[in-house]
């Protein structure tokens, strides 16, 4: 036999390795984030982002009403916020279909648009770029569907941003 044969042993030690590699490896893997749901007593990450996207939408429309010249960024903001909220709200359900333990946050106060139709832009970009900042930060904690959904509410609320600016 020629040194570039391998003997069974070989072979046999060389599969076993990989087999374990391949059973191994997606269960060291899932070890680098956390799927499993917050506990019934901690708030989920998703609430404040989801409460976040229901205030825009107020302020959005209270905007639109206010002032016509911001009208049609208004209101396709407040669509897309909407729609936001209602995919974060289903995430949060689908995660604990019982409700959430009573949060000592207050509830937000009424929204009023400002008289001033440039200081009303400025309200509609602040939030915008806040729930950004928020979704961006939230991604790296948060395992893949849940990340995905918060990237994808970060990079709308900068395309909002751009054209609010």
């Amino acid at each position: 036999m020629t040194e570039s044969c391998r003997s069974r042993r070989q072979v046999l030690t060389a599969g076993l390795a990989v087999g374990t590699l391949l059973m191994a490896g997606p269960t060291a893997l899932t070890g680098c984030t956390s799927s499993a749901p917050p506990a019934h007593d901690e708030p989920d990450p998703l609430e404040g982002p989801a409460q976040r996207a229901e205030y825009d939408v107020a302020l959005a429309l209270a905007v639109a009403s206010t002032h016509p010249a911001l009208e049609a960024r208004a209101v396709a903001l407040a669509a897309d916020r909407q729609a936001h909220a209602i995919a974060l709200r289903g995430e949060l359900r689908r995660v604990r279909p019982s409700p959430p333990p009573v949060s000592a946050t207050p509830p937000p106060a009424p929204v009023v648009a400002t008289a001033d139709q440039a200081g009303a832009a400025d309200a509609l970009s602040g939030v915008v770029r806040e729930a950004q900042d928020e979704a961006a930060g939230l991604v790296a904690m948060l395992p893949g569907y849940r990340a995905a959904l918060l990237a994808s509410v970060a990079a709308c609320c900068a395309s909002h941003a751009a054209l609010l600016a």
